[in-house]
């Protein structure tokens, strides 16, 4: 591994890593995005590297800094994956690599049984049908849909594309819902906003695509999206302010809607990271897959 070089994840890198993403990337995790990367590049240190046609991706984890890898994106031949066992098995530590997909297992099935599977279902992205979210329809959905009548009865309300001009707007509803000991007391939170923080401020550079909604002429809840590929969307990110019932549900709606509009048929709502309650949120919606993310842990 001494011969491979990585450096740290950068705007400049966009180019490159998008066009091994876009070229070899099967996996419907929503990690697997330039704007992630870069989001999260001050917490986990993502570095990156291309050798053999395969792009290479590693970070440290916080809490014991120890260097792990994200799955391998590429042709990822033999010789690569000598160099990587050989690297494992010089750690006193194991290795793990993350965001494994079953696609990957199945074509580097050899590479694999160096590992142990570890099945992380914190971590898996839940995956929606557009239509689904951005409709609605049927029994199962009717408490969604009371929870929207209540709101729309009470507020009025309108939405926007997320643009420069009205990215403060987007911020000062993050500052309304989290306090200070909050986020002292909720580390995860805390590194979650920051990394928001990042993405509004780099908007146009990262090209992301949002929707603010403004309730009574007041910004009250806003999402992220980008594309994944030609057929699912991520979503980010989506905050709420608290006051008002039913307002995630008309965020959550409002945004399919659009992405609906686009041509997209599916809707990646990301990981729910063991959360009861964001669990139970998720679930309430109906997820059509669980898009596995692995952990390959290696054999000491």
């Amino acid at each position: 591994m001494k011969d491979i070089l990585f450096k740290n994840v950068s705007m400049e890198d966009r180019e490159t890593i998008e066009l091994y993403l876009s070229k070899y990337c099967e996996s419907c995790l929503s990690i697997f995005t330039f704007s992630s990367f870069m989001a999260w590049e001050k917490i986990y240190k993502y570095q990156w590297a291309v050798s053999d046609d395969t792009l290479l991706l590693k970070f440290v984890m916080p809490e014991n800094n120890k260097e792990c890898f994200v799955q391998p994106i590429g042709r990822f031949p033999l010789d690569l994956q000598n160099k990587i066992i050989k690297y494992a098995q010089s750690l006193d530590y194991e290795l793990e690599i993350y965001s494994v997909s079953d696609t990957f297992i199945e074509k580097f099935k050899d590479f694999a049984s160096f590992f142990k599977l570890t099945e992380r279902r914190d971590m898996d992205n839940y995956i929606y049908l557009a239509e689904d979210l951005a409709a609605l329809n049927g029994r199962k959905y009717q408490p969604k849909r009371n929870l929207l009548s209540q709101l729309e009865k009470n507020y009025s309300w309108i939405s926007e594309s997320i643009s420069p001009e009205n990215i403060p707007d987007c911020l000062a509803v993050v500052s309304d819902i989290y306090g200070k000991q909050e986020l002292i007391e909720n580390l995860f939170l805390s590194q979650e906003l920051e990394s928001l923080d990042f993405v509004l401020k780099n908007f146009l550079k990262l090209k992301e695509e949002g929707m603010l909604i403004r309730i009574d002429g007041k910004p009250a809840a806003f999402s992220i999206y980008e594309r994944l590929n030609s057929s699912i969307c991520a979503v980010h990110y989506e905050k709420a302010k608290k006051d008002y019932r039913g307002l995630y549900q008309l965020i959550n709606r409002e945004t399919a809607k659009v992405i609906l509009s686009k041509g997209y048929k599916y809707i990646n709502r990301e990981e729910d990271l063991g959360i009861e309650g964001l669990r139970k949120a998720k679930l309430s919606y109906y997820p059509v897959e669980m898009c596995p993310a692995h952990v390959l842990v290696f054999k000491k």
